[in-house]
């Protein structure tokens, strides 16, 4: 299955792809996921809890943050199994400069099997691309929010392994 698309957040490039590539950052912004530990230099054990229709669950895996090339581009791949099935997906992620901040653009490719596979991928699509807008306008709240809200370094250790307030990344780990 494939899945692409864009968002333009009202926030200087650099910001986002600091948020991009910050733990503490996503793991509050990514749709259903509960817990983002760091396993590796940019990769990452994490549990989200997602569905399509009426096949949910939890989903455990890993995250890694690939060939990055600040503040243009990465890649992400992740790869999960839970009770519904399994998600195996890479996305490029490009970020640009526009007039009013920054559009972020996504190229995935994702392999989905098991229960959650046969929910057909025109579902499965709709679902990856609204997951994403969810994440993406996560995202910008965060930023928009007061300074304090970007975490220093010491609150990142408090912050990832706890449920999140938003739900993204999960929703990039189903989109693929």
């Amino acid at each position: 299955m494939k899945v692409a698309g864009s968002a333009v957040l009202g926030i200087g490039r650099e910001r986002v792809w600091s948020a991009l590539q910050n733990p503490a950052v996503l793991v509050r912004t990514i749709p259903g996921c509960e817990r983002l530990e760091e396993t590796g230099p940019g990769v990452y054990r994490m549990t989200v809890t997602a569905g399509v229709a009426s096949v949910k669950g939890v989903y455990r895996g890993e995250v890694a943050l690939l060939d990055p090339q600040a503040p243009h581009r990465f890649v992400l791949r992740a790869r999960g199994q839970g009770a519904p099935g399994t998600v195996e997906a890479t996305v490029e992620v490009r970020l640009s400069e526009v007039e009013d901040g920054t559009r972020v653009d996504y190229d995935a490719e994702a392999v989905v099997g098991g229960m959650i596979g046969g929910v057909g991928q025109r579902v499965l699509g709709s679902v990856a691309k609204r997951t994403a807008g969810e994440f993406f306008s996560a995202v910008e709240t965060h930023l928009s929010g007061p300074p304090a809200a970007e975490s220093a370094p010491s609150e990142i250790a408090a912050t990832v392994g706890t449920p999140s307030a938003g739900a993204a990344a999960g929703s990039v780990a189903t989109v693929g």
